[in-house]
């Protein structure tokens, strides 16, 4: 996987295509099926919540690591750390609040409630892109951005703001998080691979999550060898591979393509919920996910 991902990985950073190329699109869909499995894991975390978002990032670190170091030997390149300083800072710090603020939000709502909100993520992304790279998506995409949004509102029981709970508002702030976080790893990979970008702002992210976990007063070590087995999960599997798949993707495909992909992850945490958790899906749950589901093939390419 890792060799068919930095094959020519210079050149498509150069030279992106306007509709992504195939290892970009196998990448962003293994990325976020890889990630709508969190949710459930944090469940299982017998640590505090931004404890568990320290381990994930400081377990993903060797990982990414030895991936940046192939990928480098790869090509030839020598990564320029220097010359991103501040976005790789900014993305560490962006997805710092972003992981903690979902780690909060799982024990604060339910797993469907947390990614739904999240659904904000992609919009605020495409929007981004739009103002800040000249990406502009095709109309479609749009009307099916704005699809998905209500679809994430009828799954979150369509709720006025004044019922938001403190998880969903942890949530909100997940998915603000995140969508900053995308935009500056786009701008990243204009000069870091994949794996290079998303190692420096994962040591970032790990030293602003355990600095938190501990002004926080939260239990920090995990105990039991579930508890080991799910923080491993979460930092070489969620992180490591999802994120990395992920920033791997932002160098070969559109942001307004990856924003679509990332409608599907809801429903898919949703249904992982539901067959893990045993956490029911109402009938608005199931026709939230369906508009949902309608967006992203509405918008999908031609």
């Amino acid at each position: 996987m890792a060799s068919a991902l930095d094959n020519d990985e210079t050149t498509a950073r150069a030279a992106p295509k306007t509709h992504g190329d195939a290892v970009g699109w196998l990448a962003i869909l293994a990325g976020t099926a890889i990630i709508s499995w969190s949710g459930v894991l944090v469940r299982f975390l017998d640590v505090g919540p931004l404890a568990g978002a320290a381990w994930r990032l400081t377990l993903a670190i060797p990982a990414l690591a030895l991936w940046s170091s192939f990928s480098a030997r790869r090509s030839g390149e020598r990564p320029d750390f220097a010359g991103c300083a501040l976005p790789l800072a900014l993305a560490g710090l962006a997805f710092a609040i972003d992981v903690g603020s979902f780690h909060l939000s799982i024990f604060g709502t339910k797993v469907a409630n947390a990614t739904f909100i999240g659904n904000v993520a992609p919009v605020l992304t495409v929007i981004g892109g739009a103002l800040l790279f000249h990406e502009h998506p095709p109309l479609r995409v749009w009307p099916a951005l704005g699809l998905a949004l209500l679809g994430a509102w009828v799954m979150a029981g369509m709720r006025s703001l004044l019922q938001t709970s403190a998880g969903d508002a942890f949530a909100l702030s997940a998915a603000v998080s995140y969508a900053a976080y995308l935009l500056l790893i786009k701008r990243v990979r204009v000069k870091l691979d994949g794996a290079t970008a998303t190692l420096g702002s994962a040591v970032v992210s790990a030293v602003v999550l355990v600095f938190a976990a501990i002004a926080h007063g939260e239990k920090l070590v995990p105990t039991t060898p579930l508890g080991w087995t799910i923080v491993a999960l979460l930092g070489f599997v969620s992180h490591a591979g999802g994120q990395g798949l992920t920033s791997v993707a932002m160098g070969r495909v559109p942001v307004g393509a990856i924003a679509l992909v990332l409608l599907a992850q809801p429903p898919v945490s949703a249904l992982i919920a539901w067959a893990v958790l045993g956490e029911p899906m109402s009938t608005l749950q199931m026709l939230g996910g369906a508009i949902i589901l309608a967006a992203v093939a509405l918008a999908k390419p031609k």
